[in-house]
């Protein structure tokens, strides 16, 4: 919880939202900073969150509270998936 609540607080001020999220969080583990790339692996991403989602059932996400930068603290549903990839053992 404390990744999505920095990640929520971390945000620009012309990005902000208070939106409801789910982070996917990327990391290519033969290669960390490529982990970027991995947005570009449809299969394996559909495949995870769909694997999240059939885990999840019907109230997926954690209540989170926030405060960003205006002070104000806001209160959000959101959870976050790490996608864990390595080359070097994937088929």
């Amino acid at each position: 919880m404390a990744l999505i609540r920095w990640l929520y607080e971390q945000q620009g001020a012309r990005r902000f939202d208070a939106a409801n999220r789910l982070f996917l969080i990327l990391v290519d583990k033969s290669n960390y900073f490529d982990s970027w790339k991995l947005k570009r692996a449809k299969p394996l991403l559909v495949d995870r969150i769909h694997a999240y989602l059939d885990e999840v059932g019907a109230s997926p996400g954690r209540d989170i509270g926030f405060q960003w930068t205006d002070g104000q603290v806001y209160e959000v549903v959101s959870d976050a998936l790490f996608v864990v990839h390595d080359r070097r053992t994937a088929q």
